[in-house]
C-alpha cells in the first residue's frame, strides 16, 4: 500500500524528472549555439583554445579521422622545415641584403617552432580525449608522452621568443592550466574513488540495526541513512552516538569533494562554492533553535546533499573531472540522463529538508516549507550579491579561469537576468520569512501527552 508520504515522494521525483527534461533541452540548445561558433576541425594556423568545451568539440568532430588529424601536423612541420633549409642553403646565392634575408630565415624558424608546438599540443589533447572517450590504455601513455614534449617545447619557444613572443601571457597561462588539469587527472580520479567509497560505506553502515546500539543510543550513521531514505522516521527524541565524529567528517568530505571536482587547481573555487552550499544548512540549523543538538542537525541537513555528490563523484571516479565535462558536451544521452537524475535529487533534497525542518523545529507544514525556501533564497541572494560586488563579467571570467570550462569569448555579462533573479528571489525570501515568523511553534507530542 502506498502511503501519503510515499505518494508525495513519488510526485516530487516526477517533478524533478520533468524539470531535468527541460534542463537537458536547454543544455542541448546551448550546446548547439556554442557548436555553431566553435571550430569543428583542427586549424593548423592557430593553437586551439584550451577550454573543455572547445577541445571536446574538436575531438568529437575529428575522432572519425583520428590518424589523419595526427599525421596532418607532422606533414606541416616537414614542409616548413624543408622551406627553412632551402632558405639557409640559398643564403649566399640569392641576395646581398643579408640582414633582411637573415630575418626571413628567423621567421621560417619561428614558423617551424610554432608548428612543432601546435603538433605536440594536438597530439596531447587528441590522445587525452580519446582516453577520456574510450579508456584506451595506449592513448593514456601517448597523451602523457605528448604532454611532456609539449611542456618542454613551450618552455623552449617562450625562452627563444622573449623579445617578440608569438603567444600572449594570457594564452600561455591558459595552456599551462590545461596541462596541470590533465596532469592531475589520475590523482583526482583516485581521490574521487576514495571519497565515493567512504560516503557509500558510511551510508551502508547507517542501515538500521546493522551496527549494534550503544545502550539506548543508535549509531550516528543511522541518522545519515534515515535523512536520505527515511526522513519521516526521524524524531528529536532519538539519541545517537559518534555524532561529534561523523558531523565534521561529512563536512570535510563535502568540501574535499568540491576540491576534487575543481581538479585541485586552487582552493578559491571549492571554498567559495563550499561556503555558498553550506548557507542553507547553517540557516536551517540556526532557525531550528536546538543548539544542544548541533551535531545531529548538521548531519541531518547535510545528508540530503550527499546523493548529489555521490552522483557527480561516481562520474569523476571513472576518468577524472574532464571525463564528466566531456560527457556533458559530447554525449546527448548522457546529458539528458544526468540532468534528469540531478534535478530529481535536488527536488528530493528540498522535500527532505521540509520534512527534517518540521521534525526538528516542531513547526507547521507551511512554516517548515517557508524555512526551507527562505534558507535557499538567502543563499541565492548572497551569491548574487557577490557577483554584483565583483562584477558579473569579472566573476564569470575569474570562475572560468580556474577550470577552463568555456572559451572566454562566450562569457557574457548577464546583468539583466541576474537582476530579475535577485528581485524574484528577494520577494520569495521575504514572503517565506514572513510566513515563518507568523506561524507559531507546534506543541511537542511529549508535552501534549503529559
Amino acid at each position: 500500500m502506498i502511503t501519503r508520504n510515499k505518494l508525495i515522494g513519488i510526485i516530487v521525483l516526477l517533478a524533478g524528472l520533468t524539470a531535468g527534461y527541460f534542463a537537458s533541452r536547454g543544455a542541448n540548445a546551448l550546446h548547439e549555439r556554442l557548436l555553431s561558433n566553435l571550430p569543428v576541425f583542427y586549424n593548423e594556423q592557430d593553437i586551439p583554445d584550451p577550454s573543455t568545451t572547445n577541445l571536446s568539440t574538436i575531438y568529437v568532430h575529428s575522432k572519425e579521422h583520428f590518424k589523419e588529424v595526427l599525421i596532418q601536423g607532422s606533414n606541416a612541420i616537414r614542409e616548413a622545415a624543408r622551406r627553412r633549409n632551402l632558405l639557409i642553403q640559398a643564403r649566399d646565392r640569392v641576395t646581398d641584403n643579408h640582414a633582411a634575408y637573415n630575418h626571413l630565415i628567423l621567421q621560417s624558424e619561428r614558423t617551424v617552432d610554432l608548428l612543432r608546438l601546435q603538433d605536440y599540443y594536438k597530439q596531447f589533447y587528441m590522445h587525452y580525449y580519446r582516453w577520456l572517450d574510450s579508456g584506451d590504455a595506449q592513448s593514456a601513455v601517448q597523451y602523457k608522452l605528448s604532454l611532456g614534449q609539449f611542456k618542454a617545447t613551450l618552455d623552449y619557444v617562450m625562452e627563444k621568443q622573449q623579445e617578440d613572443p608569438a603567444l600572449s601571457s594570457g594564452e600561455v597561462e591558459e595552456l599551462r592550466l590545461a596541462i596541470r588539469i590533465a596532469e592531475l587527472s589520475n590523482r583526482t580520479m583516485r581521490w574521487a574513488r576514495v571519497v565515493l567509497v567512504v560516503l557509500l560505506f558510511l551510508l551502508l553502515m547507517g542501515i538500521p540495526r546493522l551496527i549494534r546500539d550503544n545502550g539506548y543510543k543508535r549509531f550516528a550513521g543511522t541518522l545519515y541513512f534515515d535523512s536520505v531514505f527515511r526522513p519521516n522516521r526521524i524524531s528529536d527524541l532519538n539519541r545517537w552516538h559518534s555524532m561529534q565524529r561523523l558531523a565534521p567528517a561529512l563536512l570535510l568530505l563535502y568540501l574535499f569533494s568540491l576540491v576534487i571536482c575543481s581538479s585541485f587547481i586552487s582552493w578559491k573555487i571549492p571554498l567559495l562554492f563550499g561556503a555558498l552550499g553550506l548557507i542553507p544548512v547553517i540557516v536551517l540549523t540556526v532557525m531550528s533553535d536546538k543548539k544542544q543538538k548541533l551535531s545531529a542537525l548538521l548531519i541531518s541537513f547535510m545528508s540530503p546533499m550527499m546523493p548529489v555528490l555521490i552522483l557527480v563523484l561516481g562520474i569523476v571516479a571513472v576518468r577524472g573531472p574532464n571525463f564528466f565535462w566531456y560527457q556533458i558536451w559530447g554525449e546527448e544521452v548522457f546529458r539528458g540522463l544526468f540532468f534528469s537524475l540531478l534535478f530529481m535529487l535536488i527536488f528530493r533534497k528540498l522535500h527532505v529538508y521540509m520534512i527534517l525542518v518540521r521534525k526538528w523545529s516542531n513547526r507547521t507544514q507551511s512554516a517548515s516549507a517557508a524555512m526551507v525556501w527562505g534558507a535557499f533564497g538567502i543563499q541565492i541572494l548572497l551569491a548574487g550579491t557577490l557577483f554584483y560586488w565583483f562584477g558579473p563579467k569579472e566573476s564569470m571570467v575569474a570562475l572560468n579561469g580556474e577550470v577552463l570550462f568555456l572559451p572566454e569569448e562566450f562569457l557574457g555579462s548577464p546583468t539583466t537576468l541576474l537582476s530579475i533573479l535577485m528581485i524574484i528571489t528577494g520577494i520569495v525570501t521575504a514572503g517565506a520569512l514572513l510566513v515563518y515568523f507568523l506561524n507559531r511553534k507546534r506543541e511537542h507530542e511529549s508535552t501534549r501527552s503529559a
